[in-house]
Parts: structure tokens; C-alpha cells; sequence
């Protein structure tokens, strides 16, 4: 099993550190700490869909530690939004059931984002 966490100190988002994935029986561990949450976040996806394959290619399950629900509700400046395919096109949807197939991204409280201006945003950002 695969644990994702955010490192922050609690209750304050804005203390926000690095985003952070235990596996390999919780023995190994990558960060991703750019001081960006959303690039961090962005990261650690694009991490794991590369790895699927081969550095995680023995995880069965990815769960995520109680400090992501905590950082969200104690209110850092995000909202979720979820990849998902229509048409054979990614874009990113509001609406999420846990029957759905889709990947949970975040963008900025107030926007908008499609899949493209997430990805140029991630790009660029320093």
C-alpha cells in the first residue's frame, strides 16, 4: 500500500511544505517540494502514471493520509477538480462520484481550469 500525505503545520495551509508518497511497505518515500502545492500535487500524479510500471509496479492500493483532508479543510486556496477522459479528450470536471474513473487534481480557489492550463501552469510555474 501507498500512503500520500502533506506536509504542513497544522491548522495552517499556508505553512504548506511538500507533498509526500510512503510505499514499498512504507519503507521508501519520495517528496515532492517545490512550495507549491498545486505543482506538488500535479507532481506526484505524474510520478505515480510513470510508475505504475516499475518503481510501484508491486503497490495494490493508494490511500491518502488524513494531513490531505486536513489541509484542505483547514483551508488552503483550492479546489478539486478531476481528470477524467470524455471523447477520448482529458479534461477536468467539478463533479466526481466514487464510481467514476478519475484522478484528483487541485486549481486555485475562483478558477477555472482546463487540463491545458493546469499542465502550462505546472510547467511554468518556479
Amino acid at each position: 500500500m501507498a500512503v500520500i500525505g502533506i506536509n504542513y503545520k497544522e491548522p495552517n495551509p499556508e505553512t504548506y511544505e511538500s507533498v509526500r508518497i510512503s510505499y514499498g511497505g512504507l519503507e521508501k518515500e519520495k517528496i515532492f517540494n517545490s512550495g507549491n502545492f498545486i505543482r506538488d500535487w500535479y507532481n506526484l500524479n505524474k510520478w505515480i502514471a510513470n510508475e505504475i510500471a516499475g518503481e510501484l509496479a508491486e503497490e495494490y492500493h493508494f490511500s491518502n493520509s488524513s494531513s490531505v483532508d486536513h489541509f484542505i479543510h483547514d483551508g488552503a486556496n483550492v479546489v478539486s477538480r478531476y481528470l477524467k477522459m470524455k471523447g477520448g479528450k482529458p479534461i477536468l470536471e467539478k463533479d466526481y462520484d466514487f464510481m467514476d474513473e478519475g484522478t484528483e487534481f487541485f486549481i486555485p480557489e475562483g478558477e477555472d481550469w482546463t487540463w491545458e492550463q493546469l499542465k502550462e501552469y505546472c510547467k511554468n510555474e518556479s
